[in-house]
């Protein structure tokens, strides 16, 4: 319970805005506008890139399906893959794969080279700032973790793409709004062209071999 309950929480507390505060001097009114805030800032951003997520979709990919309007994100499943589902309720997986990820114009903004895939100790790294720069966006998750989850006989949404989640052999491709990925700023990758805020992205990730990470 203590893995899940780590690795969860880091996910779903994504996107959130918190207020910097003491130990005893907590503004909880002032937390609790900031989430509100932010959720309807999301909101409305989500909702702004939605016709324009779904006409692409429904153009470049040959079955596209909508995950929820929670996340905006459609997509569409080029693999199941051979592998096991991975078992959130217990670890945080490290992952391998080959990924490339587009602008809606077509723009490569990042991508890995034949017969060498990025390899990530832990699955928080693709979201998180590194030095490395190698946050991908909060959408790896969604993409990642499945629909669902049963801790001690409770079941939880958590908002997935995939009843299971991905896993080794899986292939998938999807497009995200803006808040999933860069958000409301520019970004830029390594040498890769700058990616303009609020922009929605395009992912294709093959998972290559996912795994329990050896620190949890």
């Amino acid at each position: 319970m203590k893995n899940i309950t780590k690795f969860l929480m880091a996910f779903l507390c994504l996107g959130m805005i918190f207020a910097s505060c003491s130990k005893d001097n907590i503004d909880y009114d002032a937390i609790e506008k900031k989430m509100r805030e932010e959720l309807i800032r999301q909101y409305k951003s989500k909702k702004q890139q939605a016709q324009v997520i779904k006409d692409y979709a429904t153009a470049k990919f040959t079955n596209p399906q909508f995950s929820s309007d929670s996340t905006g994100i459609w997509y569409e499943v080029i693999s199941e893959g051979t592998g096991d589902p991975f078992d959130y309720t217990t670890a945080v997986p490290k992952i391998s794969v080959n990924y490339k990820g587009e602008l809606i114009d077509g723009t490569i903004f990042a991508a890995t080279k034949e017969g060498a895939p990025a390899n990530y100790s832990d699955l928080r790294i693709t979201f998180n700032e590194t030095t490395q720069g190698q946050f991908l966006g909060t959408c790896w998750r969604y993409a990642f973790i499945p629909q669902t989850i049963n801790s001690n006989g409770i079941e939880s949404k958590i908002y997935g793409l995939l009843p299971k989640g991905l896993k080794k052999g899986s292939k998938i491709r999807f497009i995200t709004p803006s808040v999933w990925g860069f958000d409301n700023r520019a970004y830029k990758i390594g040498d890769g062209p700058s990616i303009p805020a609020d922009s929605p992205l395009v992912y294709t990730i093959e998972v290559v071999n996912i795994e329990k990470a050896t620190s949890n």
